[in-house]
């Protein structure tokens, strides 16, 4: 059986490559033969990366709205013929070249729908009636979480075949040996936080440190890390300041590798509070699991796919959507009650293994096979 995979990206430091990168060289190692269809801007990223399947740069650059006139260029059709089937790893707009090549050379076609791409265009005319198509035309369509599949028929007044397929973790990159000491060295004494991700406002750093603003008179053993970097950097500063937090705080920027891996591993607490905006949400957080992988607990908030990444009472603790008390609450909580911590990060660390790479690709395996008959 042949797979061709279309996506936006191969790029790991990018959420969309990295799940692309790791899902196709997983599904590589159970022996799916499958090709990659990317953008040419990703030649240089991909050829600097060894990766053990087949690229074919053929896919035009990203676009939100259709009306530019560099949509014309989706309206294209790619030569599928020699595949079995044509995959869309992500939604709008890549699903619209794939489903359209998987039409014309009679190929089953499925796509995925990791959160906003995949709900936001249905509301935009004529992006709507596009994306509409799509799921129509897929055997079968793939999402990371039940909020996912919800909002999708919410917005698009449908039912779909979708099925909840979570986005995985690379579990034994987190099992890792790492130098962790020479950081617990630098923050002996303090109960340390740790939030990764882009620094911009959906991602609701602000929540956690207006949070910690209420809890520091009582707790001021409290260290709080932001890892990541984006253009609300300065704002959330300024927050830092006008909050007199600014002992508490720091801004370790973006980390890679066994840093990024090192970070997990130090933090007491892993604390990541999004927030849905204009129809933007996380589809799932692949970031939660990582840090179960490392045995850390969670505080969270309900806002997109979270329940499906965090488990409630089991993996961590999941307040209201933008609710800073009963954040602060949960803080202060596995603050004081390091049994609690140790509970939820163990339960989480076999959450998160039997969420590995490996596990996911296997049901994707599986779903080929079930579509390809």
């Amino acid at each position: 059986m042949r797979i061709a995979i279309f996506s936006p990206t191969i790029d790991p430091k990018d959420g969309y490559g990295n799940i692309t990168f790791e899902l196709c060289t997983h599904l590589k190692s159970l022996g799916i033969d499958l090709t990659l269809f990317l953008p040419v801007s990703q030649k240089k990223i991909a050829n600097d990366m060894d990766l053990p399947f087949p690229i074919r740069f053929k896919l035009p650059e990203y676009i939100f709205r259709l009306h530019q006139p560099k949509a014309l260029k989706y309206w294209k059709k790619i030569d599928v013929s020699e595949f079995d089937l044509v995959h869309s790893l992500f939604a709008f707009p890549y699903c619209l070249i794939a489903a359209r090549s998987a039409k014309k050379y009679k190929k089953p076609f499925i796509m995925g729908a990791q959160g906003t791409h995949g709900v936001r265009p249905l509301v935009y005319f004529p992006e709507k009636i596009f994306l509409k198509k799509c799921y129509k035309q897929a055997k079968a369509i793939t999402v990371p979480s039940k909020f996912t599949k919800d909002m999708i028929e919410k917005y698009s007044g449908k039912t779909y075949p979708i099925e909840v397929i979570h986005n995985g973790v690379h579990f034994d990159r987190f099992q890792k040996q790492v130098d962790v000491q020479s950081l617990r060295n630098k923050y002996q004494g303090k109960t340390v936080l740790l939030t990764v991700g882009g620094l911009w406002g959906r991602k609701g750093h602000d929540i956690v440190l207006k949070a910690i603003s209420q809890i520091v008179s009582g707790r001021p053993d409290i260290h709080y890390i932001m890892v990541g970097d984006g253009n609300g950097r300065a704002q959330l500063e300024e927050l830092v300041d006008r909050l007199n937090i600014k002992d508490h705080v720091e801004f370790a920027g973006r980390q890679m590798g066994d840093d990024l891996v090192r970070y997990f591993q130090a933090c007491d607490i892993y604390v990541h509070t999004p927030k849905i905006v204009d129809l933007k949400f996380e589809g799932f957080g692949i970031v939660y699991l990582e840090a179960s992988a490392c045995g850390k607990p969670i505080v969270a908030t309900d806002a997109g796919g979270i329940r499906d990444a965090v488990l409630d009472g089991e993996t961590g603790l999941i307040a209201s959507d933008g609710d800073i008390d009963q954040v602060s609450k949960y803080i202060i909580t596995l603050c004081s009650d390091i049994e609690l911590r140790h509970k939820l990060g163990e339960s989480g660390r076999v959450y998160a293994q039997k969420n590995s790479w490996s596990s996911i690709a296997e049901k994707f395996k599986d779903l080929y096979r079930a579509i390809h008959v």
